[in-house]
């Protein structure tokens, strides 16, 4: 499908290419999610508006339900490079509340109070330091480090009533 005219053309012509291809598009990224639907729209939406971002930049661009496929397929893996990436942080945040302590799972840092889970991440997730840490929660570098070793210790399961 090819298109060298105006916007409105142009968006005829892609809104045919998704009527076209939603389907197969669809199945595909439902296979690579296990059938969790859910997961599987928000893949082929990413996939579509990665080709509509192409198409418009290059409307002279052929449309074809491949290229829809294969973005699909490297969203999927970006996704899962990216969940791989963020269990290995989980783990050095574990680790570095406890050397004995499991890795850490999703539920545990889910169980803290909002404000510790946000400076974990923070800290120990996208890997900034404190004084960062600091500024981006509008406290003292001080009070981060205080706020740091309780959330530490609640994750741990420590008893933290008369910190």
């Amino acid at each position: 499908m090819r298109t060298t005219t105006g916007p409105s053309r142009q968006q005829d012509s892609f809104l045919a290419f998704y009527d076209a291809t939603f389907t197969e598009a669809y199945r595909y990224a439902g296979r690579l999610c296990g059938g969790d639907r859910d997961a599987a729209e928000d893949l082929v939406q990413e996939a579509y508006m990665a080709v509509l971002r192409q198409f418009r930049a290059d409307s002279s661009r052929d449309l074809q339900v491949g290229y829809v496929i294969t973005t699909i397929r490297n969203r999927h893996l970006d996704h899962h490079r990216s969940a791989a990436r963020q269990q290995q942080r989980m783990r050095l945040v574990a680790a570095d509340t406890d050397e004995r302590e499991p890795a850490l799972r999703p539920p545990q840092l889910a169980g803290l109070p909002e404000r510790d889970r946000t400076a974990l991440v923070l800290r120990y997730v996208d890997d900034l330091p404190v004084p960062e840490v600091a500024q981006a929660m509008s406290l003292t570098v001080h009070a981060t480090e205080s706020l740091l070793v309780r959330a530490r210790a609640r994750l741990r399961g420590e008893d933290l009533r008369h910190a």
